[in-house]
């Protein structure tokens, strides 16, 4: 198998859905790392969710879970997610914040 690895940055837009990734087609992926940043200066809420295109459906990772000021989350510790091609990570931060977020992902060629 051809594996190569992706890490992916964003400023994220207060009160919009960001999606921080999409699988490419001809690939499978591990979600195995996410960084949150709330950069804004008061506590405030963000939603990650994990679009599954084959069900056509959304699940939440997190749900607007709140994050004080100036603080980060850190997703790892050898637990993954498993993405197919087409899925998508998506990032909403509440309104009037300032987020940013890094991911990475482990891409597998499946053809």
């Amino acid at each position: 198998m051809d594996y190569s690895s992706v890490s992916v940055g964003h400023n994220l837009t207060a009160g919009d859905t960001t999606v921080v990734y999409k699988v490419p087609t001809g690939y499978a992926a591990k979600w195995n790392l996410m960084y949150l940043h709330n950069a804004s200066g008061n506590t405030k809420a963000i939603t990650a969710k994990w679009y599954d295109l084959s069900t056509n459906t959304e699940y939440f990772v997190l749900d607007g879970y709140t994050m004080a000021a100036k603080d980060y989350l850190k997703f790892d510790g050898g637990a993954y997610v498993l993405l197919d091609e087409g899925d998508e990570i998506r990032l909403t931060p509440e309104a009037a914040s300032t987020f940013s977020s890094i991911n990475t992902f482990e891409l597998e060629r499946k053809y």
